[in-house]
């Protein structure tokens, strides 16, 4: 058992070895091959973005599994960010009520049938640390080892608002020809009454991103025009997004029966799999409205209680049937992937079935998933794969930062989320 878990392991999760002078990045990635199924959201609303309203009174759930079971002992720090997701210049007082890097105390052991993990969550704030001010966080998870040395398991950008001002939306056509029935283009006005602001064109900045993705997030936006108590932000072609398709998806709630898109589900002595039926190429295809999560993801275990604990641990297999990319990959994406191209999520090409091929270790839920093409300079793209379709439901934040002269730190005065 020891050595199929180790293959698993070793077959779809990669970490850069950590040494004394590691340093984690400033995003939301994994870092450890043992830590699976990371979750970061509003306590109670599991499909909503890690934003806290200051003092508002609600909590940010933060969970994870760790694959090798067994108890460890993990802790937690946040460190407070600039907007563009740098160390500022202030202290943990300036920004923390209370005591940080506390130990993960509350876990418990897996109750399902395969694979044996253990499930640690927390929340924030909580009785040992308070956060006092707005603006962007960064949540480190690590495991304390002697001397003082760490092993990082994730990072999670946090938001914390204050709200101070209201956003209004309009999204328009574009006016670039060749992207009028492809991307999303977006307007939008910061009314300012009763918050004073002195010099709007230094003190705020925005930015604007695409289903809660930070990759897709276009920032340093300043205002270019003015009315009476308001903020106007009209670009021509500037904040425009490639619509792309609605998310293809998954059901293993239940592995008593197939769902929509499940073809077969296959139990052996060390391991279940999941076969999906096969995707193909949407580019060329007419839109089709698919009620999806925008990319998210839910775990839930219908046929036993408690799905945090008893959840399996499922294969999932997915074929693309696709001409090859030449001198290119194709990853899948999502949520689960950090909406990053990772190592265990690269696809094969199979010249004979003439499709991509590509497993993932997965723990029971429902999910939302696609594909995406990365070039030799790294950047991907849903769009070879899917197309862009104006008509899309993409949901999309418009974030709002405030820093006066002389101020040490970056304040986030409203959060806005709308659809087109």
């Amino acid at each position: 058992m020891i050595q199929i878990l180790f293959i698993l392991l070793t077959r779809f999760f990669t970490a850069p070895a950590q040494d004394q002078d590691f340093v984690p990045r400033n995003l939301d990635t994994i870092y450890s091959p043992d830590i699976a199924t990371v979750r970061c959201h509003v306590a109670g609303l599991p499909l909503s973005l890690p934003v806290l309203e200051l003092d508002g009174g609600s909590t940010l759930s933060i969970s994870f599994d760790d694959l090798r079971s067994g108890a460890h002992r993990y802790k937690y720090e946040v460190i407070h960010m600039d907007m563009n997701w740098k160390k500022d210049e202030l202290e943990e007082y300036d920004y923390i009520d209370g005591f940080n890097r506390s130990e993960i105390r509350n876990y418990a052991y897996s109750t399902n049938r395969n694979l044996d993990y253990t499930h640690y969550r927390f929340e924030l704030p909580n009785n040992d640390l308070r956060l006092k001010i707005s603006g962007n966080y960064l949540l480190h998870v690590y495991e304390e080892l002697r001397r003082g040395q760490r092993t990082y398991l994730f990072t999670r950008r946090i938001l914390v608002v204050e709200p101070k001002v209201k956003v209004n939306t309009y999204f328009v056509r574009p006016t670039d020809g060749l992207k009028y029935r492809t991307h999303q283009e977006m307007d939008f006005e910061i009314s300012v009454k009763g918050f004073q602001v002195y010099n709007s064109r230094q003190e705020i900045t925005c930015a604007v991103m695409q289903n809660g993705r930070w990759a897709t997030a276009i920032e340093g936006l300043k205002q270019n025009r003015d009315k009476p108590e308001h903020l106007v932000f009209d670009y021509i072609d500037k904040v425009s997004f490639p619509a792309g398709k609605d998310f293809r998806f998954f059901d293993t709630r239940s592995l008593e029966f197939r769902t929509r898109f499940v073809k077969k589900i296959t139990e052996n002595q060390n391991e279940i799999i999941v076969t999906l039926f096969d995707d193909k190429t949407r580019e060329f295809f007419n839109f089709v409205d698919e009620r999806d999560a925008n990319g998210n993801f839910l775990i839930d275990n219908q046929d036993r209680p408690n799905a945090n604990l008893s959840a399996e641990y499922v294969w999932v297999d997915f074929t693309l049937k696709s001409p090859e990319f030449f001198d290119q990959k194709v990853y899948l994406m999502g949520a689960f992937t950090d909406w990053q191209c990772k190592e265990p999520y690269l696809m094969k090409y199979d010249a004979e079935s003439q499709a991509y091929l590509g497993s993932a270790l997965l723990k029971q839920g429902y999910y939302n998933y696609g594909y995406v093409v990365m070039g030799k300079g790294g950047d991907f793209s849903a769009s070879p794969v899917d197309g862009d379709w104006y008509e899309t439901e993409n949901e999309y934040q418009v974030l709002v930062y405030y820093r006066p002269f002389g101020a040490r730190y970056d304040r986030l005065i409203a959060f806005h989320t709308t659809r087109p």
